[in-house]
């Protein structure tokens, strides 16, 4: 098939969640489909990365640019399109596909996510939308921690629109994908078809296996984008209220986040309270080989996380809340340590490290779980089923 593949980022470097997935599954369907990738990017010096992603047929690029900036800021204030939207209303973007569309014939147009919508010209090949998130309900978690008289009814009326928008772009599709079958039941709540779950995956060959061994002086590890607000809440969860109680309870233990655009302040907050930061890491399949234990607390959900499906891999224990393993088909006490409170997560802490037996067998069960059900070959069969079913339904 000719897949016409249009992408909010570029998928490289893979620094992201998403970049990760777009190009595990984006390489794999290269190797039988014919994908023309068209991405925005943020930056000029990112037009140099296309080379990564030569198994592509074709890989076009337009600048968006950041998404800080007044003309999105006022478009999003004026106009019909949230603000996420308004950084993807883009005229060039838009006359591209349109002169690959008249260039093509293309058997499907795939945008990932949705909010590329307004990228988009009209259009008369089948659509394929596919979600990582519920993005208005992420949003509209956040919206309800300000409650700053003025700001928090903007936020509120922004989640609205984004709403409209999200359910419009699964309205328009001809095939939706979602990443959880908790986000597929939402889905399917405004539509009068079944929404196909293709999960997020892992590479197993790059994060090998490894038995957990008790350690004289345990590290606990957390990793994440902080951009994506979800880490940056949780990441401040873990720093201010449960590692103070760790240290307590193992004074030789250790903290060490890991990950991407860390605040100054934060930094400055972790390495005051003995922890250590790392920036930018080159191969994180070390970090996981390097650390005793996850600490994930995550209020909020959203997707599915990809540092879950890699320290599980890696035979690396998990300690997350509920909302941490949403998407994933995981068991509490089988393949992680659910906690909920800071006292919790002291306890499961406690218990990953003092038994050492128990902690194998989740480790062990963890890794054939994902192995088994998460790996990107698997999930890229079941996404060319759903090209193929967008094609034969127009």
């Amino acid at each position: 098939m000719k897949i016409l593949f249009v992408s909010a980022v570029l998928p490289w470097p893979l620094h992201s969640g998403g970049q990760i997935r777009m190009y595990n599954l984006l390489k794999a369907l290269s190797a039988r489909h014919e994908i023309t990738l068209v991405s925005f990017i943020r930056d000029a010096s990112e037009r140099e990365y296309k080379k990564h992603l030569g198994f592509c047929r074709n890989v076009e690029v337009v600048m968006r640019g950041r998404a800080w900036q007044p003309k999105y800021m006022l478009a999003a204030l004026l106009g019909k399109y949230p603000w996420l939207l308004a950084t993807y209303h883009n005229e060039e973007m838009k006359q591209l596909i349109s002169d690959l569309l008249k260039g093509g014939p293309f058997d499907v147009v795939h945008i990932e996510p949705f909010y590329v919508l307004p990228a988009l010209p009209p259009i008369n090949t089948p659509l394929v939308v596919s979600e990582h998130n519920i993005e208005y309900a992420v949003y509209g978690a956040y919206a309800d921690l300000y409650s700053v008289f003025g700001l928090h009814q903007l936020l509120a009326r922004d989640v609205a629109k984004l709403k409209k928008w999200e359910h419009i772009s699964w309205r328009t599709a001809d095939k939706l994908t979602a990443v959880s079958k908790e986000d597929a039941a939402v889905m399917e709540e405004y539509l009068s078809h079944s929404v196909t779950v293709t999960p997020n995956g892992v590479d197993g060959a790059l994060f090998p296996y490894r038995k957990i061994q008790k350690q004289t002086h345990p590290v606990v590890l957390f990793v994440g984008n902080f951009r994506w607000l979800p880490n940056r809440e949780a990441a401040e969860m873990l720093v201010s209220r449960i590692w103070p109680g760790i240290r307590t309870q193992f004074p030789q233990s250790k903290l060490r986040i890991v990950g991407r655009d860390i605040p100054k302040r934060f930094s400055v907050a972790v390495r005051l309270s003995g922890g250590e930061v790392l920036e930018d890491v080159e191969n994180i399949a070390d970090v996981y080989a390097h650390a005793d234990v996850l600490v994930a607390p995550h209020a909020i959900s959203g997707g599915t996380k990809f540092k879950m499906l890699e320290a599980m891999a890696s035979g690396l224990p998990v300690v997350t809340t509920h909302q941490g393993m949403s998407g994933l088909d995981v068991i509490p006490g089988t393949h992680y340590f659910q906690a909920e409170t800071p006292e919790e997560f002291i306890a499961q802490v406690a218990a990953v490290w003092d038994n050492t037996k128990l902690t194998q067998a989740v480790t062990a069960k963890a890794r054939v779980l994902v192995t088994e059900r998460y790996g990107w070959e698997h999930i890229a069969k079941t996404l060319e089923g759903v090209w193929k079913d967008a094609y034969e339904k127009k």
